[in-house]
């Protein structure tokens, strides 16, 4: 019986060699894929410009997400509450906690983001991307329709 894992079940993910996806003005870096982790955790890098766009208030009904400011100051919503957050920063949403994010500072800024499970979080991302990069912008019933397929629900207070 083996006690440990065999190297080649781990996975080793760079920023070099993750696959990229441009979500309106944010890039996404897929660090360790669902695909890798039988779906069992999904760990994304989020670079944010100045002043971007951001994740509005949603919650999840399985996800358990972690976000971890790796640079800058981005603003989380924990629960209804907003807390600015610095290098350094990690915050723990368990499901059905209502949660958001953004960068307001005038400076870049980096998230890594887990999931758990995964989920299979990298369709988001690319879907989301692809919504975003169309000529008609989709309506907040498109992209929430979209979103619940990979349990994300918007929060309405």
């Amino acid at each position: 019986m083996t006690l440990f894992a065999q190297p080649g079940d781990t996975h080793l993910g760079t920023p070099e060699t993750a696959e990229t996806v441009t979500i309106g003005s944010n890039t996404c870096r897929m660090l360790i894929p669902t695909t890798v982790t039988g779906g069992e955790l999904g760990l994304f890098s989020l670079s944010m410009p100045p002043n971007g766009p951001y994740a509005s208030p949603h919650f999840h009904k399985e996800m358990t997400e972690v976000f971890i400011v790796r640079s800058g100051e981005v603003q989380l919503m924990r629960g209804t509450e907003p807390v600015t957050a610095h290098a350094g920063s990690a915050l723990y949403v368990p499901p059905n906690t209502p949660h958001g994010f953004a960068n307001v500072s005038d400076q870049p800024a980096e998230l890594l983001i887990a999931f758990t499970p995964g989920g299979g979080r990298e369709g988001f991302f690319r879907g989301l991307g692809d919504l975003l990069e169309r000529d008609d912008l989709p309506t907040e019933d498109e992209l929430a329709e979209f979103a619940e397929r990979f349990d994300q629900y918007r929060y309405r207070p």
